[in-house]
């Protein structure tokens, strides 16, 4: 796994071999990533955790076209965590969730 926050080769591998593609599909990326943030952390501080597992299936889904691995795999390790109701760990898995998304808005943000 990459310790990097954005992936570049593996984001334009996925965005068929194109730089401009990938930066596009991060943009939008970053576009709905602070809305998705807010209804997570949401979810969680109600523990709806359907709706919870859900938003994070989909963001995952969504992460499989980015290059943002970081991030991709903070998403999965707190998915499965709800899905083997592994509730424990998720306040510290929300934590790194957070860092991480942060941290890759940061970098998409330095794009522009």
């Amino acid at each position: 796994m990459s310790d990097s926050i954005i992936d570049w080769e593996l984001a334009i591998r996925l965005a068929g071999n194109s730089r401009k593609s990938a930066e596009e599909m991060l943009m939008q990326l970053m576009k709905e990533l602070p809305h998705e943030l807010v209804k997570i952390k949401s979810d969680y501080a109600i523990f709806d955790f359907i709706a919870l597992k859900r938003r994070l299936h989909s963001l995952h889904g969504a992460l499989c076209y980015c290059g943002a691995p970081r991030f991709k795999n903070a998403v999965a390790e707190l998915e499965q965590a709800i899905i083997h109701k592994q509730f424990q760990l998720l306040s510290s898995l929300l934590a790194q969730f957070e860092f991480e998304a942060n941290q890759l808005i940061n970098q998409i943000i330095s794009l522009a």
